[in-house]
């Protein structure tokens, strides 16, 4: 049976008001509208509705009984509609994002209380992991975007570099004697080098700048956090390698000495978001003040953050205007 809700409402205005001029006036339409509306559904039931004469209308019995039916049709609609319309709006203000722990660091509580000023009550979720993990999160649509450090070659995804970190040197205790504020790659092998696993975007840019020398590059000790690479530096352990947005979170801490490494790579971090689909309006926003926030650490941090590559676009995309 193809009855609409519209014709359910039509029909329903009608039998109270038993006027086709008047209903169809407030329905903001013609009566022939009206009236070919209110036969196709006659037709569609096999039912009369009502009895019409050049004087009056009326709803004939089973009329009666049907609109008793369609009122009960049309609130459990509206009821539903409703409940759709709040669950809408409940996940208009969901936002996932992944990202890295030390970028999440520096970063997401701004972005999260912005969030809270410019939309009532939203839901957060943040997955701070690894690169790879990230990227992964962004591919199975639990997070809106992500904040990676490297450009996926995925076709599936979009890269926006937002701005690049240079990789520094961090020391404490015995080995401050040890260092300069400025070294170069080659220096480092003779220390007791410090950083992340394999898994790291952080230990993939130093593997790759040593191999471009012909240098394997074997630090002393791998860790999964930058927080634990601060406490074997805070115990005379060893030095860390680490960029310059992972030590910001542990810079506080007494006795820590940062070098500048001279000729060492440079991270790229951005947004990558799906190919496919359309972000929420949330997400977007979210996406606006990473870019605001990450203007301004570079210029708090300015040499230590660099701005993206001259001409870098998001990839797949022409340039913004």
């Amino acid at each position: 049976m193809n009855v609409s809700p519209r014709q359910l409402r039509m029909f329903l205005a009608l039998s109270e008001s038993l006027n086709f001029s008047k209903t169809a006036e407030r329905l903001f339409m013609t009566q022939p509208a009206l009236s070919k509306a209110i036969q196709d559904l006659e037709t569609t039931l096999g039912l009369p509705l009502f009895e019409r004469t050049t004087r009056s209308v009326r709803l004939t019995p089973g009329g009666a009984r049907m609109a008793t039916l369609a009122r009960s049709i049309v609130g459990e609609f509206e009821t539903g509609l409703q409940r759709m319309q709040s669950s809408a709006e409940r996940e208009a203000l969901q936002l996932s994002i992944a990202c890295w722990p030390s970028l999440a660091y520096v970063v997401l509580p701004d972005v999260c209380a912005a969030m809270e000023r410019r939309f009532r009550a939203p839901q957060v979720t943040v997955y701070d992991c690894a690169n790879s993990a990230c990227i992964q999160r962004l591919l199975d649509h639990q997070a809106d975007f992500a904040l990676a450090s490297v450009a996926p070659s995925h076709p599936d995804l979009v890269y926006e570099e937002l701005l690049r970190d240079r990789f520094v040197l961090l020391a404490s205790g015995r080995w401050r004697k040890q260092v300069r504020p400025r070294m170069h790659l080659e220096e480092l092998l003779a220390l007791p080098l410090i950083t992340l696993t394999d898994a790291s975007t952080a230990m993939r840019y130093m593997s790759a700048a040593y191999l471009q020398r012909g240098i394997e590059y074997r630090p002393k000790m791998q860790v999964d956090q930058a927080t634990t690479v601060a406490g074997l530096v805070k115990k005379d352990v060893g030095v860390a390698v680490l960029p310059y947005l992972g030590v910001v979170p542990i810079l506080g801490m007494r006795g820590m000495q940062m070098c500048e490494i001279v000729d060492g790579p440079l991270r790229s971090v951005g947004i990558v978001t799906r190919r496919m689909g359309n972000p929420t309006s949330v997400a977007l926003a979210a996406m606006e003040e990473v870019r605001a926030i990450t203007q301004q650490m570079m210029a708090r941090h300015a040499g230590w953050i660099i701005p993206p590559s001259p001409g870098t676009v998001r990839q797949g995309e022409k340039p913004r205007r």
